[in-house]
């Protein structure tokens, strides 16, 4: 029972933020083209973030990029895992759990021409059956702009 506990709130990172919208910090020296790509950015966060919450796994699919070059890792699984894995992972850890409440903090995002890389900080709590989950953990996803929308290309997160 506790490693599927472990499997499903390492895979219930993905929803990090569904109960706030994460808020990026601001570098200083952005110019107004590297300014939208991260609000761009931290909008596709936020939607990533709400289809993981609502069990939309169509819609949270296409926030990735899956494809060979996809990949993931996470604590549940001590190899990098594949787009397939990584889809079996959050489709069936997400179904598993109810009442997500999650709160990203810290959030930093960093555009290099069409690849952004978002590091965060969080806290998260569910349900699954009638156990409470409560957990802290860091987050990075790194995006890159596929035909003008950014998705996911890789994903690592660890207990903090």
């Amino acid at each position: 029972m506790q490693r599927i506990l472990l499997i499903l709130s390492l895979v219930a990172l993905l929803a990090a933020g569904c109960a706030s919208a994460p808020k990026a910090q601001a570098p200083a020296n952005l110019n107004s083209a590297q300014a939208a790509e991260q609000t761009q950015i931290q909008t596709r966060l936020t939607e990533i973030f709400d289809a993981a919450a609502k069990k939309d796994f169509a819609r949270l699919d296409s926030y990735h990029l899956y494809g060979p070059k996809f990949t993931k890792f996470a604590t549940e699984s001590p190899d990098r895992q594949d787009a397939a894995a990584a889809r079996e992972g959050e489709h069936r850890g997400l179904a598993a759990v109810s009442g997500m409440k999650v709160h990203v903090d810290n959030l930093k995002i960093d555009v290099f021409q069409n690849v952004g890389v978002a590091t965060f900080l969080f806290r998260y709590s569910f349900n699954v059956g009638t156990e409470s989950v409560e957990r802290e953990a860091k987050g990075t996803i790194v995006l890159v702009n596929d035909l003008g929308s950014w998705k996911i290309v890789h994903e690592h997160f660890s207990a903090r």
